[in-house]
């Protein structure tokens, strides 16, 4: 079988994989999706999900329990594992984030793979994920033998950006939106996406990204001060179980009370924000930053449409959504806070407008 990867270049297979290698230990989510046990078919992986996820790494590990003496490599940072150490594990597929080819095309990587007739498909939910999830999956599932498993979660993810869409029919205005990634985790204010990740999904939702056009490339950190002036209509901040404290809590087994309790975090120790529009008007939200990772990335689409335009499209239910998605199509349980909005706690004589919010629901 030959197939067109995302980087344009044909990929040769003798045969179904069964010896996988995964360069980014998040798209276990989305062999999870089509393979009824995606261990039993890898070779290894670049790390482990322990680093970006460990309550989903404990739960894969509990539906699959190979998957604790599954190989790693790599120990230098992001960089792919050489040929040599891939040699060891003998795969017969390497799967990467398209993210790789420009830097692997600048090595002699492809070149020694090509010679060992090791071949490395390159895919992508990350950097354009509504345009790029469909093409991956119908990748994965020509690739893996999963064609009709791939097809039939396809079709469903279809449905719910169809949701989307007709919702947005209505839709006459902008909103201003600061996409706030990972907050505290490199620096404290304010990492956002320009042109990619979720800056698709806010173009898509119709919401006007105060970041796009700022600099060249697709991330970099805006000047606390430009958000002040802006005064965002809405914030949008990632967050997960990240290993470093100071950031938003979010996924897998986090409860509300502490993702609410990370965001009263982030507004007390930025100068300003307990000032901001969004903060004060319920435009202020968290979402699990392992939806632009993996093939499930209309959830946060569905949520952010209805951040954005209440009145349009609050009808969708994202929660719902990814319920029935993990129920359908995935081994682990999906119980946890992955999408929330900010309660800020009213000024009183015994609070502060910084002040821890309410947990009980409203």
């Amino acid at each position: 079988m030959t197939v067109t990867d995302l980087a344009g270049r044909e990929v040769t297979l003798a045969a179904a994989p069964e010896r996988l290698f995964l360069d980014n230990p998040r798209h276990l989510f989305a062999l999870a999706a089509l393979l009824p046990d995606p261990v039993s078919r890898m070779s290894g992986w670049r790390g482990s999900l322990e680093s970006f996820d460990p309550v989903a790494q404990a739960r894969f590990a509990a539906a699959f329990p190979a998957l604790s003496d599954l190989p790693t490599l790599g120990n230098n940072g992001n960089a792919m594992p050489s040929a040599e150490a891939l040699i060891t594990l003998d795969p017969d597929l390497i799967v990467a984030d398209i993210s790789r080819h420009a830097e692997l095309r600048q090595t002699p990587l492809l070149d020694q793979l090509a010679a060992l007739q090791i071949p490395i498909l390159f895919i992508d939910f990350r950097e354009h994920p509504l345009d790029d999830t469909q093409p991956s999956l119908e990748l994965l599932g020509q690739a893996l033998d999963a064609e009709s498993r791939a097809s039939a979660l396809i079709t469903r993810l279809q449905s719910a950006t169809a949701a989307v869409d007709d919702c947005l029919d209505a839709v006459t205005r902008r909103p201003s939106v600061l996409i706030d990634i990972a907050p505290g985790l490199k620096v404290d204010c304010c990492r956002s996406n320009f042109d990619s990740g979720l800056a698709d999904l806010v173009d898509h939702a119709r919401g006007d990204n105060i970041a796009a056009g700022m600099s060249p490339g697709t991330e970099n950190v805006l000047n606390p001060e430009t958000i002040l002036a802006r005064d965002p209509d809405v914030i949008i901040a990632t967050a997960a179980q990240w290993a470093k404290s100071g950031s938003i809590r979010a996924g897998f087994g986090v409860a509300e009370s502490d993702t609410q309790s990370d965001m009263a975090d982030v507004v007390a120790r930025r100068p300003g924000w307990s000032a901001l529009s969004a903060v004060n008007d319920g435009g202020f939200h968290a979402i699990w930053h392992g939806y632009h990772q993996g093939p499930f990335s209309v959830v946060a689409l569905q949520a952010i449409a209805g951040w954005l335009h209440p009145q349009q499209c609050g009808a969708l239910d994202p929660a719902a959504t990814r319920r029935e998605l993990y129920r359908d199509f995935m081994p682990i349980t999906v119980d946890g806070t992955f999408e929330t909005t900010y309660r800020a706690v009213p000024s009183s004589p015994h609070s502060s407008p910084n002040s821890s919010p309410n947990s009980s629901p409203h």
